[in-house]
């Protein structure tokens, strides 16, 4: 990732509420524009807010710079879709690994990819990674601007403690549900904060097969190391736990989905007729 590519800020510093997405979606297809004076009568929120909401569309990869819907957002999100609420749990896996593929909000792909690999026991405190995006950015960018944006990252998943106002705000949360990162107790007065990396067990199976197909359009052998690199990344899913999804592809899809192991590589082998919008559709309506 270069220098020139990466983009900090732009949410106002407002984290992405669940149902943001949504709102978004209808708002265009109501033919609504981020830019013009109404948006904030028509979304019904402050004007910093509308710019927020239109800064997650595009991180999401929800519209495109043109203002088109993408075909996902447009089959899950829009009225009648395969889940608008984001009620399966399968959702928020995929628009977690899209927020981290696209990389057009920087820190979650640092994070993911990067960041977190060279932690100890993946715990981590904001200064640790104030300093690492400092240095990502080759300090062209302002302290602040790297301070909210890690703000914001950590609002996206944590519920912070604290009494009262904003609380039920932050359980509107993006990615609290998905429980990757918590804070830990420890001495010092700084708060640690530890990311959940594990098998992820809970991740529905053909959520997982639609990110690996959507990671390698049109490949049918893929090493299960780019796999790791790709979807395992992007959703904190261990080696092993990635193997094991890949073992109950194997289960659920005899023929279409092996595993090879030759000469010590590891590969995956998909059927060509697999079709990710067809595994989504049967993860939705099944």
């Amino acid at each position: 990732m270069h220098t020139e590519k990466l983009t900090f800020t732009g949410h106002d510093t407002f984290h992405c509420r669940s149902f943001w997405l949504k709102k978004g979606v209808d708002f265009l297809e109501d033919n609504g524009d981020f830019g013009a004076e109404n948006s904030v009568l028509k979304l019904g929120v402050g004007k910093n807010m509308v710019a927020a909401i239109h800064f997650w569309l595009k991180a999401f990869g929800v519209k495109d710079d043109e203002g088109n819907i993408s075909e996902l957002a447009n089959s899950m999100l829009s009225r009648g879709g395969w889940d608008e609420y984001l009620e399966f749990p399968g959702s928020l896996w995929i628009w977690q690994y899209h927020l981290v593929k696209l990389g057009k909000a920087s820190i979650y792909s640092l994070f993911f990819k990067e960041f977190r690999k060279s932690r100890h026991r993946n715990q981590f405190q904001k200064s640790q990674l104030q300093q690492f995006l400092n240095l990502k950015a080759e300090g062209k960018v302002a302290s602040k601007t790297l301070e909210n944006d890690i703000k914001v990252f950590i609002k996206m998943y944590l519920v912070e403690d604290k009494v009262g106002k904003g609380i039920e705000d932050d359980l509107s949360s993006m990615f609290v549900e998905l429980n990757l990162i918590t804070e830990v107790p420890n001495a010092s007065k700084e708060i640690t904060y530890q990311v959940r990396v594990d098998h992820k067990k809970e991740i529905p199976s053909l959520a997982f097969l639609y990110c690996i197909l959507d990671s390698f359009p049109d490949r049918e052998s893929i090493a299960v190391e780019e796999i790791i690199d790709t979807v395992g990344d992007a959703l904190a899913c261990t080696n092993e736990g990635v193997e094991r999804h890949i073992g109950l592809l194997c289960e659920l899809f005899p023929g279409q989905v092996t595993f090879k192991e030759d000469a010590g590589r590891k590969e995956v082998q998909l059927d060509p007729g697999l079709d990710k919008w067809e595994i989504l559709e049967r993860y939705y309506n099944d």
